[in-house]
């Protein structure tokens, strides 16, 4: 009788596991799509004076905020890997994901103001949009760099996990951004990649 309580225990315990661990790649999954859905209202925003500028933007934004995350994510591993950090994959994952997900919320809060300037002003609302964008990179960072001093590992190699992060994230979507051009109505510095950065 008592290997089969035993038995029943650990598979109970197992199944417990097996939930949990569902339960945390459903909310990470989740996320990661909130975060498009926000950076396309964003996009909207951005583009509400033309609308079919504002349309295209419901999938470039987004489109440019995934692949630079999936970009940068070679790199982050390969890093990890190289520093020999003893944190899963899935927690780093988890991490730059929420991380994205804090950018995208604070660019869903500018949103309506951008909105209206989008429509009512053709000078300040490119000027807007970019100083959002580049509050969203700075949280984002700001973010990342929280959600790693959580995981249990030495923190000059998470300082630099996170910085390697960052730059693959941020260098990402400065050349993706030129490939999506045009997201605004006015053509920015932005709109030419890192060429038109450094120029």
């Amino acid at each position: 009788m008592a290997p089969m309580v035993e038995t029943f225990a650990g598979g109970l315990d197992g199944a417990v596991g097996r939930a949990a661990e569902s339960r945390k790649t459903h909310d990470v999954l989740l996320r990661a799509l909130t975060s498009l859905g926000f950076a396309a209202v964003w996009g909207i925003a951005a583009g509400s004076a033309a609308p079919a500028l504002a349309i295209a933007n419901i999938y470039k934004v987004p489109m440019v905020l995934a692949l630079s995350a999936l970009v940068a994510l070679p790199a982050v591993l390969v890093t990890r890997h190289l520093l020999r950090i003893a944190i899963k994959p899935f927690e780093l994952c988890s991490a730059l994901v929420n991380s994205v997900y804090r950018a995208s919320l604070l660019l869903l809060g500018f949103a309506p103001l951008l909105g209206v300037y989008a429509y009512t002003s053709q000078w300040v609302a490119p000027l807007l949009a970019q100083g959002s964008a580049l509050l969203a990179l700075t949280c984002g960072a700001v973010s990342l760099r929280s959600e790693l001093a959580r995981l249990e590992a030495p923190r000059l190699q998470l300082w630099l996990l996170g910085g390697v992060a960052i730059v693959t994230i941020a260098l990402a979507l400065l050349q993706l951004v030129s490939l999506a051009t045009p997201v605004l109505t006015l053509p920015t510095v932005f709109g030419s990649g890192i060429d038109g950065v450094l120029r």
